[in-house]
């Protein structure tokens, strides 16, 4: 099997026999089932190579967290005047339908968020037929994140001994000099460097066990029946599940969550 020349690969296109779209979605916050769209883009490519654009904000009739705001920059103001979703909705599905779908992410959170709010709103929309292509898992597939790779990058060699325990170690120190060098919002002292990580984990999670998320500011459920409500509001509402949570050995992190919002929590 012959390999493309490098002219022959500069000439490939992607093969479109049926309409592709490519969505994005800006969102109130990153919790399925209780944040909200603000604001669609989409970009329709039909087999011909014409272009078709679908953009909108939307009212979501709920406040944007500050952690979104952000993210996208958009703000209670700039989607206050917009239309709700419910109007929304049946424009876009006309504009989705027959179409193919593809996204950076658009697997994980694009499209569950998609399918979350047109459920909302009542609004069919089926995947029957379609294809799905998430560039993200394109990137990930194609540009290993592995040390081997980080020292390539940082260090401007090859890792010719990966894998031995003590080679790793060593080059895993001089990939963060080369990440301090090149970042130049980094800080460069062992605790700054610290709270730099844990910062861009606490966006994700603030805990081991992935029960919490922060939402504007605070401590909220990511998961479980309060998904997206507040500890405090979750005690107010019903503070036997929290006793449930204690009976189900959470890892100590979690716990420590709790107590930061409810000191004497498992006391």
């Amino acid at each position: 099997m012959k390999t493309p020349s490098s002219s022959a690969r500069e000439f490939r296109n992607l093969l479109i026999t049926k309409p592709l779209t490519f969505i994005d979605l800006e969102t109130t916050g990153g919790t399925l089932g209780l944040d909200r769209i603000i604001e669609v883009g989409a970009l329709k490519i039909s087999s011909d190579a014409r272009e078709l654009e679908f953009e909108t904000r939307v009212n979501p009739e709920m406040k944007i967290t500050s952690e979104a705001t952000g993210k996208h920059g958009l703000t209670n103001t700039d989607v206050q005047n917009a239309p709700t979703f419910v109007a929304v909705a049946p424009k876009l599905v006309e504009f989705l339908a027959g179409s193919d779908l593809a996204g950076y992410n658009i697997l994980n959170f694009d499209l569950p968020m998609l399918q979350s709010e047109l459920r909302r709103v009542g609004i069919p929309f089926t995947m029957k037929g379609r294809k799905i292509i998430d560039v993200m898992d394109i990137f990930v597939r194609n540009e290993p994140r592995d040390l081997k790779t980080a020292y390539r990058f940082y260090c401007g060699k090859e890792l010719d001994r990966a894998h031995l325990a003590s080679a790793d170690a060593r080059a895993c120190w001089q990939v963060l000099r080369g990440q301090i060098k090149k970042y130049r919002d980094m800080p460069n002292t062992v605790d700054a460097v610290s709270d730099y990580v844990a910062e861009h984990r606490r966006k994700r999670a603030l805990d081991s066990g992935g029960w919490f998320i922060t939402r504007s500011g605070k401590p909220a459920f990511s998961r479980g029946k309060y998904q997206g409500k507040l500890i405090r509001e979750v005690e107010e509402l019903d503070p036997t599940y929290l006793d449930w949570m204690l009976s189900l050995g959470l890892p100590e992190d979690t716990v420590e969550v709790i107590r930061s919002v409810l000191p004497s929590f498992g006391s």
